[in-house]
Order: C-alpha cells, then structure tokens, then sequence
C-alpha cells in the first residue's frame, strides 16, 4: 500500500509540472571513496557513483563522477576539485554531493571537520552550483555496517541533520539515503547478508582479484550489489522529493527535469528451490534495464549442495554461486537458484523485453588509467608484505638515485639531501581500500644521530625516526600501523625535520595486495601454494613483471612467465578469467607427464590481469592471479 501511495504522489506531482523529455543535461557527482569510480583491477568494489548511470536515460543523461577517495567536504575543497569542477558545469546540470564518511571529527587528521565547521564546508558546493546555474542536490552518507539495531553514524556526528538543515534553508533537493540504508543494514536485513553481499567481505577465490579474499575491509566500502542498492534507494528518494513542501515551484520545475530521465525500474525476484529461512540469497529489488546484474547465494547456509542458477525460462546461467558480469533485463526478471534434492526448475511467465533506447553515458573517472612514466622495477612480494615498491626516481624529489651501496633491492635506493625539509614525492595506486594496512620502510642511516622523518601516505602524517645503522651499507626497517588507504591514487611524500637530511630509502611495502606506483602493475598475490614465507627476502625480478613461479603442489608446477604447466600426467582442467570474472578460456583434458601450455598457443589473450583455477584429478592445486602484457 504505501509503495502504491508512493507511485500516486509521484504521478501527480509529475503531472503538475511541464518538462520537455528531450531535455538533456551532465549529472556532476562529488564524494568520497563510497561515491567514486573503480578501475577494472579493484572490481567488486565499487561506488553509487560508478554504476547510477545505468538508473537513467543515456539519451539525455551524462555522468561525470569526480568524487575520491580520503576527501571529506574541506579537502576536496582545499585542493581546488570543487573549483575545477565549476569550469565544466553548465546551467541546467545537477550536482550530487555526498560526505561524511571522512568528515567525522577525532582531532587527528586534517581532513576531519569539526562539526561547528560542516556547514560552512557543506555550503561552498551549493554556492559553487548556483553561481553557474546547476541544481545541486545533497545526498545524505549511507550508514557504516554496524550490524543488527546497531549505530547510526552519521545522527551522531549529524551530518544528516545538517544537510536537511542546508537543503531547507537554500531550498534545494535532499536525498536520504542514510536513513534508507540504516534501515536496511541495521533493522530489516540479516547483519550476515549485509556483510557479505553489500560491504567489502571476499572470501579466498571467490573473486579474481581478491584470490586472498578480504575481511578487513567490511565496515565502510560496497562491493557491486551493494552501490547498486545505494542507486535504488537515491532514485527514489528523488522521486519522493518532488512532494517536498519547502521547495518552491522552481525547485520542483528542475527536479522534475531530472526525474523525468529516470529509466522504468523493473521487479527483479531472485528465490532457491529449497526453504531455509536463513539462508543468505540476493534479495529482490527494483532495477532498471542495463544495470550491473549480481547474483549471489551462499550454499553452506542452504545445507545443500548447489548446482546453477537458472533464469525464468529455466536456462542454465551458471554453475558459480556468484553470478556477475552481466546486465540486468528491460523487463521483470525471476532468478532461482537450483540445489540438489529441491524442485524441478520451473518457468515464470514473463513478457517480452523492451529494447533500450540507449545505454548510459560513460562517466568521466577519477581513477583514469595512469600516462606516468615511473620506473616499473618489480620486487617479489612475501606473505607478510603483498606489495613491495622500489623507492627509485621520484616524480619530485630533492636528492638523486644511486646505486653506490651494497645490499640495496631493486634498481637503487633514493639518497634524499642533507637539508632540512628535502622531500621525496612517490605517485601510488591502491586498487583495494584498507582501514588497517601497515607499512615498511627500508632504509639506511651511516650517520652517527637519527633523522626524523615527516612522511605522508595520502592525507595521512607521520613523525617517523630513522635512527642510526652500522654503516651506509647497512639497513634496517621502520614500520607504521593503522593506515587508512583507499582504492584511489595518492602520494607517498617524505620530508627531513632536520638539517641532516633524510637517510637512504630502499624501499617501501605495504602488508595489503595491490599497491604500487603509478603507471607500473601490482605485484601478483601470493597463493596458498606459494612457497614464500614471512621471512623471506625481497628480490630484484625487473624481467618477470612481477610474475611469480608456483611451486610444486600434488606434483603440479606453474611457469606463470611462460604460461606453462608441468605435471606428472592425469585429468587436468584449467579454468581462466579476466578482472570482471568473466570466462575467457576453459578446458578439461588428460594429458601426459610433462610441460603443456597454460593456454594454448591459438588462443590470444589481450593486454590484462587475468586469473587461472588449475585442477588434477577434480583437486584444485593452484588459483593463480597473472597479468599479460602482450602475447
């Protein structure tokens, strides 16, 4: 009934207000890492901004997402993003504006924002917009996974109230996307659905680019299923917004604008042909056509061994448990998933597909593929340290790149000058995003007193001391924990406090997976079938593109350089997919002892980061993530 009462308001206020469906226009996005764009390479995760697109008419809609990742409402302010903005925004646009998440104030960083300060910080993007004739329209921060009748973040630091308050007193449009999201996560769904389906939790294997999973990253960042959750929930708080009596007939006019644009959502049921009440399945939801399509189901928490999903004409999808990759239909959908002992499949009657007009515009990234042209010198990661960096060439630096040393890694070392405030600049990437990640520095310090260090890894700062070692040709190792990173770019800075200078830096590593400099490719994972250990050295490999070689498990070894495979003869079946999960090659052969290709040589793999499922006798003996850069 409500939903049916929704739709009433909606029709009627629409009907009020005369709005051409030619129009076209740019929705401008401004956010933190919750909001922004994702490279392939950190695919599940994903922002409301990267996939909201797919919600409207590509006709008439462009998406240009610039919000980033560590930015509260100050600092994307303070680096200058809000006003480069200004200068492709057109009158007739709209701006969607979303923080909180790095706002809330600890009085330990500086892009933290007192409370008595948000307002104003909040206000500089209404007047932004409205000096050049865009509609902006703040979007409440979804709530943190705090689990059952748990917290509500953002009422405590009151950033929901403050941008009602904001919305009211500038008459412009507010969407509540935190309240629909603390209802969600904290009351009507299942705190093990929320964690597993809509946060960042990736068990081992279960995606290509995670092959280690992630558990340490379930509290604040959205995988795909989740941001598409997110998307819904604004569409309709848009919609809803139309009935508000503070806006003025104006307001409503180019609201009504963009409402307009908004693409027919269709009913998207997804159920098993088995009852548990607790087992953990995609819930069912209203999405357009064109949308990223995720489904998902657990089946441990069936107690039942599961054999496909299958779609409402009863064809086989897949046999994966998570099912991704692919788009929602123009039209009402059924998905079941099948276990063993449950119900036949059976057809749900549907009506025939309506064709797109167009699919959505591509959004302008914030994490666009890098053009540096920083030395990719690759060093092998251990268990401990997943992403190891040569601290050579600097894209800023007071200092130079020697090699004059014994026992450095890599191609050289940075020797930073002897003066006060010399600085080192390091350009990164992260392609996952970590609220405890740790970090290691290599260095060496032949003087005879320490020589403290101010270093920044994003907008995070550290005092670090770098006390004396044996000689220049000696190292030792500094360590700093409790980084926040996001999966965006971000500098690697340090600067000497004194007129010392700065000791001779080797190298850095980061304990998490997919760290490294710009322009360059991340170190592969290691696999539960590596060999190295937490003790072992980093080595120089500048020829191997950061490739490891598998050692032998069930007699079983991968040439991952070559893309060979040596076994001692039997069933083997090799399965390969690209970032996005998608099959790219599939094969189940006996073979004969010895060495046979990976791939076979007819079959050409692009340029990518791919991920291969080695199998002998139905074991699977290696899940190895490889990258090729031409063949």
């Amino acid at each position: 009934m409500k939903k049916l009462a929704a739709s009433l308001l909606f029709v009627a206020a629409m009907s009020a207000i005369s709005v051409s469906d030619t129009t076209s226009f740019t929705i401008h996005i401004v956010g933190d890492s919750t909001v922004c764009d994702y490279k392939a390479s950190a695919y599940p995760q994903t922002g409301w901004g990267q996939v909201i697109g797919s919600f409207f008419d590509g006709s008439r809609v462009k998406i240009n997402n610039v919000a980033i990742g560590g930015r509260s409402s100050k600092t994307f302010v303070q680096e200058g993003r809000l006003n480069s903005l200004k200068s492709s925004m057109q009158a007739g646009d709209f701006m969607l504006i979303q923080f909180g998440h790095n706002d809330r104030y600890f009085g330990t960083n500086a892009r933290q924002v007192p409370f008595d300060s948000l307002g104003y910080w909040l206000q500089q993007y209404v007047d932004a917009a409205k000096e050049v004739g865009v509609t902006p329209i703040f979007v409440t921060p979804m709530n943190m996974n705090m689990g059952t009748n748990g917290r509500n973040i953002f009422t405590e630091y009151n950033v929901v109230a403050k941008m009602l308050e904001l919305a009211k007193s500038n008459g412009v449009p507010y969407v509540d996307l935190n309240t629909k999201s603390y209802n969600a996560y904290s009351k009507t769904w299942n705190a093990s659905y929320v964690s597993r389906y809509q946060f960042k939790y990736f068990l081992v294997g279960e995606y290509p680019n995670y092959p280690n999973g992630v558990t340490n990253d379930g509290t604040t960042h959205f995988q795909e299923s989740g941001s598409i959750a997110h998307c819904q929930w604004i569409v309709e708080e848009l919609e809803n917004a139309l009935s508000e009596a503070y806006l003025s007939t104006d307001s409503k006019t180019q609201l009504a604008k963009l409402v307009s644009a908004i693409k027919p959502r269709y009913s998207f049921t997804v159920k098993a042909n088995v009852s548990n009440s607790n087992g953990l399945i995609t819930h069912n939801q209203e999405l357009p056509g064109g949308a990223p399509l995720t489904l998902h189901v657990s089946p441990g928490s069936f107690g039942k061994t599961f054999q496909g999903w299958y779609d409402d004409d009863c064809n086989l999808l897949s046999t994966d448990s998570n099912y991704y990759g692919q788009t929602t239909l123009y039209r009402a959908a059924t998905y079941t998933a099948i276990f063993e002992g449950g119900s036949a499949c059976s057809t749900t009657p549907h009506s025939e597909e309506t064709t797109s007009s167009s699919s959505f515009a591509e959004s302008s990234s914030s994490s666009a593929e890098s053009s540096s042209s920083a030395v990719c010198s690759k060093l092998i990661a251990t268990e401990a340290w997943k992403s190891p960096i040569d601290m050579v060439y600097p894209e800023e630096g007071v200092g130079t790149t020697d090699t004059n040393h014994l026992d450095y890694k890599g191609l050289g070392f940075y020797n930073i000058s002897n003066e006060l405030s010399s600085v080192a600049t390091f350009k990164l990437q992260s392609d996952q995003s970590a609220s405890d990640a740790k970090l290691m520095i290599r260095y060496s310090n032949g003087g005879s007193t320490s020589r403290p260090m101010k270093v920044t890894v994003d907008y995070g700062v550290f005092e670090l001391d770098f006390p004396p070692t044996a000689d220049w040709d000696t190292w030792d190792t500094v360590y700093v924990d409790s980084l926040w990173l996001d999966a965006v770019p971000f500098n690697f800075k340090m600067e000497s406090l004194t007129s010392d200078g700065g000791p001779n830096i080797d190298m850095i590593a980061f304990d998490i997976s997919g760290v490294y400099r710009e322009g360059c490719t991340p170190c592969e994972d290691l696999t539960p079938s590596s060999s190295a250990s937490e003790s072992a050295e980093f080595s120089s490999s500048s020829e191997t593109d950061g490739i490891l070689t598998v050692s032998k498990t069930m007699g079983v070894s991968l040439d991952m350089q070559n893309l060979k495979i040596s076994t001692p003869g039997g069933i083997l079946k090799v399965s390969v997919v690209d970032a996005l999960g998608h099959s790219v090659f599939s094969s189940e052969k006996t073979v004969s002892a010895g060495e046979v290709d990976l791939i076979p040589a007819e079959k050409t793999l692009s340029k990518g980061r791919y991920f291969a499922k080695v199998s002998l006798h139905g074991k699977t003996v290696a899940m190895v993530p490889f990258y090729v850069k031409s063949r």
